[in-house]
């Protein structure tokens, strides 16, 4: 047991990482209130003990002492009290600002092992639960200080007595050391049906329309119900235990105070002790027990909070399939010349690029297309170093794109999904993420011609975009994103299917867009829209991860049977930027 908790304590102080001086105050505090308490049944005994004998002015003396210790136990539980609110907070924000940063970090793979459900529960509830340990932690050790100081008492006056105390507490904590066992593996697994419930949950706010429209809500139900079934047996399972726990753990404690008291009436007929003792023992004893549920529920917490924990830690310590490392090299501007000499690349066992060698240039628009899973998007994956190439080396600007430091890199391409992310927060702030100064922010709107329709809204910049940006059209909120994106100051530009959803006007109007747009920057882009293609300064064709044509839309549809062919395929596609072709 005394292994179990080490390691459990060990696992917590290795995540949370609290600092050593909340860590120094919670103990020293907890310590010290925990002491006062200890005095209080002493001094008790003393006023029966002296008034008993008339000697009221120690009697006076004694009551004296003990106000004084229940001022100093309530001053040191407020400290207390207020340290552990500082470390909560200290804890919470230190755990919201890792796991944020750790999701910065990861691959596709990471919500394949670790569902949204799990991930949201980490963030609300158990991130406050490690938040809650230092405190459970000092409220154990210090109780267990109390405990045996209980038995050392004790034994001064009687050691018989000290042994009943010691059987109890062994018996007690025994019992209620299985029962809390059980009682937290059903716990767990409520946390992880949790989980499930509010993935699903989550699917289903996001396709509301779809399941209206496809009469989906009876076949959600069974997987609802499904899922609140095995929570409930669980649950039953649990509230079995915790009753049998609370039942034996009452039965052991009112045997053994029968138990006590006849011994005690036995020693007072002995004359081995007096009433003042007696009255001490069993205010000990009364605190005893107070202190025994004090040891167990702290260590059911600590059990608890263990489970927390382990989930925390496991998003905290998921290892990306394959682990990039980048370089130390800096650079503010770069000319966004892009090259891939002799690139291969494979996802799983399949091959997706096979010795691929492409030199895209600045001040013009380079179109990547092909049939979907021929590596169109693989190819931006690449540039945007989510992957490591296989063979071969690609380059900015004649530097390899591994070399650069990740701010540097970062700052130099960005790209422009299908379907951008827009927060539910006003347009302003949306930009403020990349640039807050407001004359930039209405510089970029302009460009990408989204100032006006801004103007026009009664709050401006400050109106609130709902979540998803749904109280706009899918054209303004595209525009607004590359309002965002031109703020970033990147000189290389990648757009992923940015027109495949949009009316034809806001497609056109986007069309337009990019040819002022490669004026100053390297602009790549895939796209399925033989319009699109025709207006594109590059093609480079995709079949099977080759290039197998690289020119203009008149040259390629006079010499390349395949791009003819792509020219009469409607095919739109809906890949993002972690998505495979």
């Amino acid at each position: 047991m005394i292994k179990e908790y080490y390691q459990f304590i060990k696992e917590y102080l290795r995540l949370a990482n609290p600092r050593k001086d909340y860590l120094l105050i919670t103990f020293l505090t907890a310590l010290f209130y925990k002491a006062f308490a200890l005095l209080i049944p002493f001094f008790a005994s003393w006023i029966i003990k002296y008034a008993t004998v008339g000697d009221f002015n120690t009697t006076y003396l004694s009551l004296a002492f003990l106000g004084i210790s229940y001022v100093l136990y309530h001053l040191f539980l407020y400290f207390n009290y207020r340290i552990y609110g500082k470390n909560m907070q200290y804890c919470y924000t230190n755990l919201h600002t890792k796991i944020l940063n750790k999701l910065m970090t990861v691959d596709e793979n990471f919500t394949k092992k670790i569902s949204k459900g799990k991930l949201l529960n980490s963030i609300n509830s158990d991130v406050l639960d490690i938040g809650d340990m230092l405190d459970t932690l000092s409220e154990l050790l210090m109780t267990l200080v109390q405990v045996f100081a209980v038995f050392v008492i004790i034994s001064c006056f009687n050691l018989c007595l000290a042994i009943i105390f010691a059987i109890y507490a062994y018996i007690y904590i025994a019992s209620r050391n299985y029962y809390d066992k059980k009682v937290n593996e059903y716990y767990e697994k409520q946390k992880k049906n949790n989980d499930q419930y509010s993935s699903l949950f989550s699917q289903i706010l996001n396709g509301l329309q779809e399941i209206k429209t496809f009469h989906m809500l009876p076949k959600l139900h069974q997987k609802l119900n499904k899922i609140k079934k095995e929570y409930s047996k669980n649950y039953m399972t649990k509230r079995k235990y915790y009753v049998r726990r609370e039942n034996d753990v009452r039965f052991i404690t009112h045997t053994f105070s029968i138990l006590l008291y006849i011994v005690l009436v036995l020693l007072m007929i002995r004359n081995i002790i007096r009433v003042d003792i007696l009255v001490l023992v069993i205010g000990y004893f009364e605190s005893m027990i107070a202190y025994l549920d004090d040891v167990i529920e702290s260590s059911s917490t600590i059990r608890e909070v263990n489970v927390a924990v382990k989930r925390v830690d496991t998003i905290l310590h998921y290892r990306s399939k394959e682990k990039l490392s980048f370089g130390d090299y800096e650079k503010e501007t770069v000319k966004g010349i892009l090259e891939f000499e002799h690139v291969s690349f494979s996802y799983g066992n399949k091959e997706i690029i096979k010795d691929m060698n492409l030199k895209i240039i600045p001040k013009q628009i380079t179109a990547i297309v092909g049939e979907s899973g021929t590596g169109k998007t693989s190819i931006f994956n690449l540039i945007l170093r989510l992957y490591q190439v296989d063979n071969g080396m690609i380059f900015l600007d004649g530097k390899d794109i591994y070399e650069y430091s990740k701010p540097s890199y970062s700052s130099m391409i960005s790209v422009v999904n299908q379907k951008p992310f827009i927060f539910n927060m006003s347009i302003r702030k949306n930009l403020d993420f990349v640039d807050k100064d407001i004359t930039h922010q209405i510089e970029a709107c302009k460009r990408v011609g989204i100032h006006e329709f801004i103007s026009t809204l009664p709050d401006g910049y400050n109106t609130i975009l709902r979540e998803d940006a749904t109280n706009i059209s899918g054209g303004q909120k595209q525009l607004i994103s590359l309002a965002r994106t031109l703020l970033t100051k990147s000189k290389v530009l990648l757009f992923d299917e940015i027109t495949s959803s949009l009316d034809p006007e806001t497609a056109d109007h986007i069309t337009h867009l990019l040819k002022d747009l490669k004026k100053d920057h390297t602009i790549i882009m895939i796209t399925h829209k033989p319009e699109l293609m025709k207006r594109a300064d590059r093609i480079v064709v995709i079949k099977e991860g080759k290039i197998v044509g690289d020119g203009t839309h008149k040259e390629l549809m006079k010499n390349n049977t395949h791009y003819a062919w792509l020219q009469t395929k409607k095919s739109a596609s809906k890949m993002g930027v972690f998505d495979n072709d």
